[in-house]
């Protein structure tokens, strides 16, 4: 099967999937696709056919997130104007790669929450953040589902900001200052909240520290709804870190 998408080709064979693109005119947003694509597929062989280039224009990689890290670092050769510095490359998994044993963590907090049947208490809420199973990651409150406000949030966040993480309760995230980050990463709560389902997500993301130092963050993350009444939502995210590297 091949697939047309303009700024790159896919085709998809038995034994590995052959990406066609040219790395200075592969925008951001055909890269997505292309990511979404691969890691629907699940095909590990990957061959990257770069045109427009004499160099090492063949290369085979046999992981998949060793083809994504590839992908991302050839697409930063098209220039984008219009992005917001900072801005995640955010893609969306299948439910169903839950089932891979190093996702044993996310699945734990998955089925926890079917057994609860996606309900909790206004008073156990706070709780789900100190909760292991839920990796420490952040909670939100959604009024209405068209406000997310700040319940808990991660104390890694003190890593690479001004604020302490305690300083972010009852905030909205609008209202956080390193917004290119933020507001992307946090339309899947509306989404979830909206829907009532669960998503996946892998999220790549350059972070920058409070001395100015830079890393890239590879992270899936599995983003829960909860509801307290028929009316009232709260979502949680529970992250697994794939990769940090200096920059």
């Amino acid at each position: 099967m091949i697939r047309n998408l303009g700024f790159a080709a896919i085709a998809t064979f038995p034994r590995y999937t052959r990406i066609r693109f040219q790395p200075a005119l592969f925008p951001k947003q055909c890269l997505q696709t292309v990511l979404e694509i691969i890691l629907h597929q699940g095909f590990p062989n990957i061959l990257l056919e770069r045109i427009g280039t004499m160099h090492a224009p063949l290369e085979v990689i046999r992981n998949l997130n060793d083809a994504v890290a590839r992908l991302n670092a050839l697409q930063v050769a098209t220039p984008d104007e219009n992005e917001m510095t900072g801005t995640p490359n955010i893609i969306g998994l299948s439910l169903g790669r839950l089932q891979d044993p190093k996702r044993a963590d996310l699945r734990m907090a998955f089925e926890i929450w079917k057994e609860a049947n996606r309900y909790v208490t206004t008073r156990n809420v706070a709780r789900i953040a100190d909760n292991p199973a839920f990796g420490g990651g952040a909670v939100a409150w959604m009024p209405g589902r068209d406000r997310c406000l700040i319940e808990t949030w991660p104390q890694t966040y003190n890593l690479y900001s001004d604020y302490h993480h305690e300083d972010l309760l009852g905030r909205d995230v609008r209202d956080l200052p390193d917004a290119g980050y933020i507001l992307p990463t946090t339309r899947s709560y509306f989404t979830a909240a909206h829907d009532q389902a669960p998503r996946l997500e892998l999220i790549e993301a350059l972070m920058t520290r409070l001395d100015g130092s830079q890393f890239w963050c590879r992270y899936e993350r599995l983003i829960l709804p909860w509801r307290t009444s028929a009316a009232d939502t709260f979502v949680c995210s529970v992250p697994l870190v794939r990769l940090v590297r200096s920059c």
